[in-house]
C-alpha cells in the first residue's frame, strides 16, 4: 500500500515535522541514534536500514552502531548518549521510571533539546506503527 501517496497530506506533514528537527540544537548525532533506536525497538527493518545509512553519512562509528541494542553495558557511549538512549525507551515503552529518566536526561541536556528528542522519539514511533502496519 503506498499510503504516502494515499494520505500525501498527512505524511508531508509528518515529514516536515521531522525535518524540522534539523534546526533544533540537538546533535545529529543524538538525533539519529534515537530513531535507530526506537525502530530496533519497534522491529522496523526499513527504518533501521534508513537510519544506520543516515548515521553513517554523518560519521557515527560503527562501533556505536553495533552496539545499540545492548548500550546499556557498552563502554562505546557518553553518559550524555546513554541518558538520551534511556529517554527514548522510557518515553517509547512509556514505562514507570519516565519521570526519573525526565530528570537524568535534563542534567544534560536543555530543556528545548529535551522536548525536540522527545518530539523526534514521537514522530518516529508514529512512523515505525505506520510502515509496520501498512507494509505489504
Amino acid at each position: 500500500m503506498n499510503y504516502a501517496a494515499i494520505s500525501k497530506e498527512t505524511f508531508d506533514l509528518l515529514y516536515k515535522s521531522r525535518a524540522s528537527l534539523n534546526h533544533s540544537p540537538l546533535s545529529p548525532t543524538i538525533r539519529v541514534l534515537a530513531e535507530l533506536r526506537v525502530s530496533q525497538i519497534n522491529g522496523c527493518s526499513y527504518c533501521c536500514r534508513l537510519h544506520t545509512d543516515e548515521a553513517l553519512k554523518i560519521c557515527v562509528q560503527q562501533e556505536k552502531l553495533d552496539n545499540l541494542p545492548v548500550w546499556h553495558n557498552s563502554t562505546s557511549f557518553t553518559e550524555e548518549e546513554k541518558a538520551a538512549l534511556q529517554w527514548v525507551e522510557s518515553v517509547t515503552s512509556l514505562d514507570e521510571a519516565l519521570g526519573k529518566a525526565r530528570v537524568h536526561l535534563l542534567s544534560f541536556y536543555s530543556e528545548r533539546e529535551c522536548v525536540d528528542l522527545t518530539a523526534c522519539i514521537g514522530i518516529m514511533n508514529a512512523l515505525n506503527r505506520i510502515v509496520i502496519s501498512l507494509r505489504d
